[in-house]
């Protein structure tokens, strides 16, 4: 602070009113450093990133000619506290506006955990760290908790991919921290093992990627870990009613062409004394088994065969199967009013057996607890026998909250899975004619090494409208139609609850200019708005989101309140959450869109995909006059584009033209991308959208270029390269 000097009463009142000027010129020339800190702020800063790569960092404040300081921060062991100062250097900054830059990392530091800040007008903002873990969600072996003996999955970015470096630590109190062995990591994802020793307790979660020191620490939340529960174990045969010899006289069934006996009665019976018991399991000897009704399970039951390929159970009209080609397996009335559910309860499972679902049915499994399947057969009778006049319907399996499929085999005429929270979908083979597993509301899901495939010229897999904390990794999607396939993994578009200024904003409340306007469908009572977010879209603090925690009319809450605060110019959307998704290692194959965001779509990663005869690698935020659907911070990371013309599209679609003024799409990153020497296709950047970089993306084949509208601002083109150099580019954008 500077030195005061104070003038007595004797001075004139000119000199007086003179004085008392300077004084307050004075202390507001002390205090303006530290307004302006505050309001140099970074709200989204663009990792992970490598040596001699482009950091996009997004906030305010950033004035004329703003600097970044960068350091690296020392790999010293991260149990120890960093007391190393850091050796900060001034880096040139690239396309800067008052709430955007770009910087490049040097090319001779050691790839690792860095830190930055950046200096705007003689003020400093708070730093932040690149690189470090940054935890999305947690979840284990018993859905939102985890069991001792049990496993903890870690997801989010920057994670590191060496187990042997990697450090997860569960902290209780002032107790010793407990160390988790990681058992798998591929820098988005990791799977860690709970010791079986380890107390019951609510516990706090940090890991440490191996670089950064003390600094590199990330607080991922918390866990409960909580004794596992077990089932009762009493087994139940569904054949005790029918004799010693049952169990001989039922395999019988299993010869080709054989009917399958009705048990149904038998069924019951068991399903009765396992409810007595509070549980337990039906024993399926080998067998073909007809069931008349749907089953209701009672909790803690377990539906368990002697194995997937010798029992079936089987609900339909005519017969099992098609003799020699005859008629007598074609259903005996397509016209039939379908079936509800056929297998539901709060809390079961189903294992080693095959499931037959007639051709008319709703749902086939309806599972809203724990719910397990493993090694479940699920086949559609009549598959052909469809209507070609519409994509076909039905469900196979709808799972609630704390799931797991695995090793599964699945046809379904419809949909084959829609999924719901805090569950796990492994090794499964899965045809459908709808969607093989829908995502849409899903949150906290493992969705990991299987086989989709479309088995309809329309089929999808989706995030539709609203979903998150989706780890979707080495699936691969597969089309029977591939001549006119348009398979599509999509995040398609939602809607909106409200789009336009606010009347105020003070802290975590904010009032709307108008009133909400809610769509038909999902009026202000439905559950889609407890899972909003608001978007800032334009004007001050753009490209940032927060949850929403209530709302009342115009009056919202939101969960926390905006590194910057939008001003009455500001134009926010009330979007439902979609988003927060890593598409990690995938083989797309025949698609159309495979695309972060058609539509909604926030903080999202694609990395170390293949997509082979797919049109689009996309993401597209939209706007009408009705809906006002953003797209931020999408990140794609090694993704191969081969076979015929597929192109990388990063867009922003606002029709009518004059319905929203500003960017719709905004922080994409493509970076080392492989368009390969069958592909001619290019990299297209067009549209209302803005803060965009392609950077280390190779093309093998000798059309492909990069093309950019005039209506895209702050994209940067660098160290992109085509077989004879430079890959050609369209567009006035600066190419360091």
């Amino acid at each position: 602070m500077p030195k005061r000097t104070w003038v007595g009463d004797s001075a004139t009142p000119s000199a007086r009113a003179m004085t008392n000027a300077h004084h307050t010129f004075l202390l507001l020339m002390a205090l303006l450093p530290a307004i302006v800190s505050a309001q140099t702020a970074m709200t989204w800063v663009s990792d992970p990133v490598r040596p001699d790569e482009t950091v996009l960092v997004r906030g305010g404040g950033f004035g004329a000619k703003p600097v970044i300081e960068f350091a690296r921060l020392d790999d010293v062991d991260p149990a120890a506290a960093n007391s190393i100062l850091l050796n900060w250097i001034k880096l040139p900054v690239l396309q800067a506006t008052d709430d955007a830059l770009k910087f490049v990392i040097p090319a001779d530091v050691k790839p690792g955990v860095f830190k930055c800040r950046v200096l705007a007008d003689g003020s400093t903002s708070e730093p932040v760290i690149l690189n470090r873990p940054d935890v999305w969600w947690i979840q284990g072996d018993s859905g939102a908790n985890a069991t001792p003996g049990g496993w903890l999955r870690v997801s989010g970015k920057c994670l590191g991919t060496d187990g042997a470096k990697i450090r997860v630590q569960l902290l209780h109190g002032n107790d010793t921290p407990s160390s988790l062995p990681v058992t798998f990591s591929d820098g988005w994802s990791l799977r860690c093992s709970v010791p079986p020793t380890l107390s019951p307790n609510n516990y706090s979660v940090r890991i440490h990627n191996g670089s950064g020191g003390a600094a590199g620490w990330c607080d991922a939340g918390t866990i409960t870990v909580s004794a596992a529960i077990p089932w009762p174990s009493d087994t139940f045969s569904v054949l005790e009613p029918y004799g010693p010899d049952a169990a001989k006289e039922m395999r019988k069934s299993l010869v080709k062409y054989g009917q399958p006996v009705d048990r149904t009665d038998g069924i019951e019976a068991a399903l009765s004394k396992a409810k007595a018991n509070g549980g337990g399991v039906l024993f399926f000897p080998a067998g073909r088994y007809h069931l008349k009704s749907p089953l209701q399970l009672p909790p803690r039951t377990v539906l368990k065969g002697e194995g997937m390929g010798l029992v079936t159970l089987w609900w339909g009209a005519g017969r099992f199967n098609i003799d020699g080609g005859g008629q007598e397996g074609l259903p005996k009335d397509a016209n039939e009013k379908p079936l509800d559910k056929l297998i539901s309860g709060p809390n079961f499972a189903i294992e080693d057996l095959s499931i037959y679902l007639p051709l008319n049915h709703r749902t086939g499994i309806d599972g809203y607890g724990e719910v397990r399947l493993r090694k479940v057969r699920i086949r559609v009778d009549h598959l052909w026998a469809q209507n070609g006049d519409k994509r076909p319907e039905g469900l196979a399996v709808r799972l609630g909250h704390n799931f797991e499929i695995s090793d599964c085999d699945i046809i379904a005429k419809g949909e084959g899975l829609k999924i719901g929270e805090n569950g796990v979908v492994a090794r499964n083979r899965i045809r459908a004619g709808k969607s093989p597993c829908s995502l849409g509301g899903s949150r906290a899901v493992l969705v990991e090494d299987n086989q989709f495939i479309s088995t309809y010229p329309t089929a999808y897999q989706n995030i539709a409208g609203v979903g998150q904390d989706i780890y979707y990794a080495r699936n691969k999607h597969e089309a029977e139609y591939v001549h006119q396939s348009d398979f599509s993994f999509t995040f398609d578009r939602g809607s909106t609850a409200y789009h336009g200024t606010l009347a105020s904003i003070d802290g975590k409340k904010l009032v709307l200019a108008t009133d909400p306007s809610f769509p038909k469908w999902a009026d202000e009572r439905s559950g889609l708005w407890r899972k909003a977010v608001v978007c800032i879209v334009s004007g001050k603090g753009s490209s940032q989101w927060r949850n929403v925690a209530s709302f009342t009319g115009r009056e919202w809450t939101l969960a926390e309140p905006f590194t910057i605060a939008p001003d009455e110019h500001s134009v926010v959307a009330i979007v439902p959450m979609c988003g927060r998704s890593l598409i990690i290692g995938n083989r797309f194959e025949d698609a159309n869109w495979i695309n972060a965001g058609f539509g909604t779509a926030l903080d999202v990663i694609y990395a170390d995909n293949k997509l082979v005869r797919c049109a689009e690698l996309l993401n597209y935020g939209m706007a009408s006059p009705d809906w006002l659907c953003p797209n931020f911070n999408v990140q794609c990371f090694d993704n191969e584009l081969s076979e015929g013309l597929g192109s990388i599209l990063v867009g922003g679609s606002v029709r009518p033209a004059d319905s929203f003024v500003g960017q719709v799409t905004q922080n994409v990153i493509h970076r080392r991308a492989r368009i390969t020497a069958d592909n001619s296709g290019g990299i297209s950047i067009k549209g209302a959208l803005r803060e965009v970089i392609v950077e280390g993306c190779t093309a093998e084949h000798p059309d492909s270029r990069i093309r950019v509208e005039k209506s895209a601002t702050g994209v940067l083109i660098r160290h992109c390269r085509a077989a004879a150099g430079d890959m050609p580019c369209d567009g006035s954008v600066p190419v360091p």
